[in-house]
């Protein structure tokens, strides 16, 4: 290693640099090579961590700094702990939300033998799912996994990718989100580049197709594009829909000052939006996520890993041990029965919104509610 990888880096980060009309931009392409010769320094100088014979060794890689995404990995990490105690070590590491920086935290992981990877994050999986082929990986807080790539069915993914989905159930999505918005026309606001985002905005769609309701779409490329998005939602609709999404969830401090600047309500797609300033949203429970993910990775290390002799469990007979623990026959799961309605008592005191239907309030910190309340 790694030429390889070295030679991705330079890739991804040369064709960002493209996209981004810098042609004749000397001050960009310096920076480009920069970012390559530091990631590619970290990459070359790496030393693989010493593994203890007999544990099992778990990377968490989690695309970026959000919050739905780090609540589902704590979740994992307190539920694994909790069944394998000391024969497990988790290594925990956030990425910057760019292929480069998945890349070199996952290249680690593989460096050091880990038995297992759990991806946070559509980008994660993807680019987990590129670098091997052999290494067990869990998927969490992805949307639709086949368009994440990595399994060929939700029934029987037959590969090496499994995971849960955090997609919510639409319809009862759609029913809080009608009664938020009380008649308003909606502006669905999403990340055209995060295919998580266009597919529940798809399904989204459909359903108020059905209904007869009047929508708009104000999609965005990339992060700085987000606050104009907003802004134009704001001044053309009552109620603005975000589904999960990446680059919303990074950037609800924003969203929140200037729909409430403009006096329009904003439904989520997590708890997490909500408690950062939506009005209200309706989501899965992603710290459930995680431990049900844990749950996942335990079988499939104990039951699927030849080394785990000494966890055989009488109840099962040994033909079984393949079945549970074989990821390709292990179905890609929903969250369906932790999802749950949520308001955000400041935003709807800001707002002069009374729900009306059973939301549960979220915990918003004082520090929090100050900012929201726009004072210092």
């Amino acid at each position: 290693m790694n030429r390889k990888l070295t030679a991705a880096i330079l890739c991804c980060v040369m064709a960002a640099l493209t996209a981004c009309g810098g042609k004749g931009d000397k001050k960009a392409e310096e920076s480009a090579a920069e970012a390559v010769t530091e990631e590619a320094a970290v990459v070359e100088t790496y030393t693989p961590a010493v593994h203890e014979e007999g544990k099992y060794y778990v990377g968490i890689i989690q695309q970026s700094p959000n919050e739905a995404l780090s609540s589902a990995s704590q979740g994992f990490q307190d539920e694994l702990k909790d069944l394998m105690g000391d024969d497990v070590e988790i290594d925990y590491k956030v990425a910057d939300g760019t292929e480069p920086g998945c890349d070199v935290i996952i290249d680690h992981f593989l460096q050091d033998k880990d038995d297992l990877i759990l991806a946070g994050g559509t980008l994660a999986l993807k680019r987990a799912y590129n670098a091997t082929k052999d290494v067990p990986i869990i998927g969490t807080g992805i949307t639709d996994f086949l368009l994440a790539g990595g399994v060929s069915s939700v029934g029987e993914p037959g590969g090496n990718v499994t995971g849960i989905s955090d997609l919510p159930p639409m319809k009862t999505q759609e029913e809080f989100l009608l009664n938020v918005a009380d008649g308003d026309t909606i502006g669905i606001v999403y990340c055209s580049e995060e295919m998580n985002s266009g597919f529940q905005v798809k399904l989204m769609k459909s359903y108020l197709d059905d209904d007869g309701v009047d929508y708009k779409e104000y999609p965005f490329s990339d992060e700085s594009g987000v606050e104009s998005a907003v802004t134009k939602a704001c001044e053309e609709c009552g109620t603005l829909y975000l589904p999960n999404d990446d680059a919303l969830s990074r950037n609800m401090g924003m969203i929140t000052r200037v729909s409430l600047e403009k006096g329009r309500k904003v439904f989520g797609s997590s708890e997490s939006m909500c408690r950062d300033g939506a009005l209200a949203a309706y989501g899965i429970d992603y710290y459930e996520m995680g431990k049900r993910t844990a749950e996942m990775a335990y079988d499939v290390m104990i039951y699927g890993i030849d080394k785990a002799d000494e966890y055989n469990n009488e109840d099962w007979e040994a033909d079984d041990y393949e079945e549970r623990g074989d990821i390709s026959k292990i179905s890609i799961d929903r969250m369906r029965d932790t999802a749950n309605a949520y308001y955000n008592p400041v935003t709807a005191g800001k707002l002069g919104w009374t729900p009306n239907g059973s939301y549960t309030e979220v915990e918003v910190e004082a520090e929090e509610t100050a900012a929201q309340s726009g004072t210092n």
